[in-house]
């Protein structure tokens, strides 16, 4: 299981956020503003603030997908005949899904597009390539039940 890590990972990042942080504050008081120094510091900072932040939303996720995931993982999938009427359903519901996944494709194309701290951009390049995922797995869907 990841959470162990996680927490220690966000813990040991808002320990050292708040390191760097004062210690940012020090540096700028002994005269140091506008220095390589500060400059070095100031980005490392900045970097731990959003690493820190990151594993909060991992954490927070995690409760979420455990009140999701109920029983747990599931075993084994079964492929099920469906009635018309339940063939209609997932239709229907693939389709509206699709076109949020198509807006986020585009949502997060631009993100990338505009991010100028290199772990957003790979992120929202990221999300880019798993909502193509989520698009992709609900035209098969669509294209499955389609009748």
């Amino acid at each position: 299981m990841v959470e162990p890590l996680v927490k220690h990972a966000y813990e040991t990042e808002k320990k050292a956020a708040s390191s760097y942080t004062d210690g940012l504050g020090r540096i700028r008081g002994q005269g140091l503003r506008y220095t390589k120094v500060e400059e070095i510091v100031g980005r490392i900072a900045i970097d731990t603030i959003i690493h820190k932040h990151l594993m909060e939303a991992i954490l927070n996720a995690q409760k979420e997908l455990e009140r999701l995931a109920g029983e747990g993982p599931i075993e084994k999938v079964k492929d099920v005949e469906l009635s018309p009427e339940q063939k209609a359903l997932v239709k229907r519901f693939a389709e509206m899904h699709l076109e949020i996944e198509k807006d986020m494709i585009e949502t997060y194309q631009k993100m990338a597009e505009k991010m100028t701290h290199p772990l957003f951009k790979g992120i929202a390049e990221a999300l880019v390539k798993n909502e193509q995922e989520h698009h992709r797995l609900l035209a098969e869907l669509i294209a499955k039940y389609k009748e």
